[in-house]
C-alpha cells in the first residue's frame, strides 16, 4: 500500500505535535456532538508526548474523553517506561494492565475494549524498523501481525520483542483499524529507511494497519520521496 492520501509534511518535530493536537481537538469536538463521547487511542513515542502535552493545557470537555492504549510494556504500574504514564487530564482511563503478564494482560483488555469499538481516533507511530504499537517485523509467532487463531483477534500478547522489554501487549491491526479515523505521527532522520521502504510497498506492520484514509503527519527530516499528488485533505470526522 502507499502512503495515505492525507499525508503532511512539517518542518519539525514541534510542528507534528502542534498539527496533531489541532487535529485531535477537531476529532474530539466533532466525536462528541455526534455521540456524547470521544474515545482516543493512545500512542507512545516524544512527538505524541509533546501533543498530549500541547493538548492538556487547551479547555476540554474532558469528563467525555475516554483514553485507551494501542499498546503497553510489560512493566510495574509506576514505570517511566509505561505509554500509561502519556496520559490526558480525563477521568476515563483505561491503561493496559500489562503488570499482570502479557498474556493475562491481553485477555483482560480485551474485556474493556470488546464494546468500545469503533474508537474514535487511533494514533500510531511508527519505530525505525517499520513497527507500530508493538507489532514487529519478522516475528512469525504473530502470523497475519498480531492474528492467533487460538486468541482474541484484539488483542496479542508479544514475547522477545527487539525492542526492550520483550513481553508486552498489543492491540492487533483489526483493533486498530477498528476507528474512525487513524492518525500517525512519524518524525526524525532515523524515521527515513523505514519510510522509503513503506513507500515502496514493503510488507511492514506500519504498511498493514494504517488505512488509505489516515491523516499522515510527517517532519521533513524524514525524507520521504515525491507524494505524486498526494494531498492534505481536511482531517474533520
Amino acid at each position: 500500500m502507499m502512503l495515505p492520501v492525507d499525508t503532511e509534511v512539517l518542518a519539525s518535530p514541534e510542528a507534528v505535535a502542534q498539527r496533531a493536537c489541532d487535529l485531535i481537538m477537531a476529532a474530539a469536538q466533532a466525536a462528541i456532538r455526534e455521540r456524547g463521547v470521544f474515545r482516543l487511542v493512545m500512542a507512545g513515542g516524544g512527538t505524541p508526548k509533546q501533543a498530549y502535552a500541547l493538548l492538556a493545557q487547551t479547555p476540554q470537555d474532558w469528563d467525555k474523553w475516554e483514553l485507551y492504549w494501542g499498546d503497553e510494556r510489560c512493566l510495574p504500574v509506576d514505570d517511566p517506561e509505561r505509554n500509561s504514564q502519556l496520559t490526558l487530564p480525563t477521568p476515563h482511563r483505561y491503561p493496559i494492565p500489562a503488570e499482570l503478564g502479557a498474556e493475562a494482560a491481553a485477555q483482560a483488555y480485551v474485556q474493556t475494549i470488546v464494546d468500545k469499538l469503533p474508537f474514535d481516533l487511533v494514533m500510531l507511530g511508527m519505530g525505525e524498523d517499520g513497527h507500530t504499537a508493538s507489532l514487529f517485523p519478522g516475528d512469525e509467532g504473530l502470523g497475519v501481525y498480531g492474528i492467533r487463531p487460538s486468541l482474541s483477534p484484539l488483542t496479542i500478547a508479544v514475547h522477545n520483542a527487539p525492542k526492550p522489554p520483550p513481553d508486552r501487549v498489543s492491540l492487533t491491526e483489526i483493533a486498530l483499524q477498528n476507528c474512525h479515523q487513524q492518525l500517525v505521527l512519524v518524525t526524525g532522520a532515523g524515521k527515513t529507511e523505514a519510510m522509503s521502504a513503506w513507500q515502496a510497498g514493503a510488507d511492514l506492520p506500519i504498511a498493514r494497519v494504517v488505512r488509505a484514509d489516515a491523516c499522515l503527519l510527517l517532519d521533513a527530516a524524514v525524507g520521504i520521496q515525491d507524494l505524486n499528488g498526494q494531498n492534505t485533505a481536511s482531517f474533520d470526522h
